[in-house]
C-alpha cells in the first residue's frame, strides 16, 4: 500500500509540474502579444516600436487642452500654444481634434485621432425615445 501511495504521489507531482510549466508557457506567450496603450509613442525615443506598428516621423499630436482661458496642445511631448514653434513649424490653429502647423508657405494638419473619421448622422425625429417621452406628458 505504501508503494502504491508513493507512486501516486510521484505521478501527482509530475502532473502538477507539467501543468505549471504549460501554464507559464501560455501566459508568457499571450503577454508578448499585448501592447501597452499607455506607452509613449516610439517617436519620442522611449522604446523601439513593436513589430506591426508604424512609427510616425515628424511631430506627433498627443493631446489637446481647451478651456475658456487657454488652447494648448501636446506635440511630441512639448506643450505648445498658437504662435509657438515645433521644430521649424509654427502653430497656426488649435481645434478640438487637430492642430495646424505652418512650414513656410505649406500647412500641415496633425489629427488627434488620425484613423477616425467624423460623419454626420441622420435626423432622429420620431425615434422611439422621442415618442416615449411624448406619451408620458399629461
Amino acid at each position: 500500500m505504501a508503494k502504491y501511495l508513493n507512486m501516486a504521489a510521484k505521478h501527482l507531482i509530475m502532473h502538477s509540474a507539467a501543468a505549471c510549466m504549460l501554464f507559464a508557457a501560455v501566459t508568457s506567450a499571450s503577454a508578448q502579444a499585448l501592447v501597452d496603450p499607455t506607452r509613449p509613442p516610439a517617436s519620442l525615443g522611449a522604446e523601439p516600436a513593436v513589430s506591426g506598428q508604424a512609427v510616425q516621423s515628424g511631430p506627433v499630436l498627443q493631446s489637446i487642452l481647451i478651456s475658456p482661458r487657454r488652447k494648448e496642445a501636446i506635440i511630441s511631448g512639448q506643450t505648445v500654444k498658437v504662435g509657438d514653434k515645433v521644430g521649424e513649424a509654427t502653430i497656426v490653429r488649435i481645434a478640438e481634434d487637430q492642430v495646424v502647423l505652418r512650414h513656410g508657405k505649406d500647412l500641415e494638419t496633425l489629427k488627434l485621432f488620425p484613423n477616425i473619421e467624423k460623419r454626420s448622422t441622420s435626423s432622429r425625429a420620431g425615434s422611439k425615445s422621442d415618442t416615449r417621452s411624448e406619451s408620458r406628458r399629461p
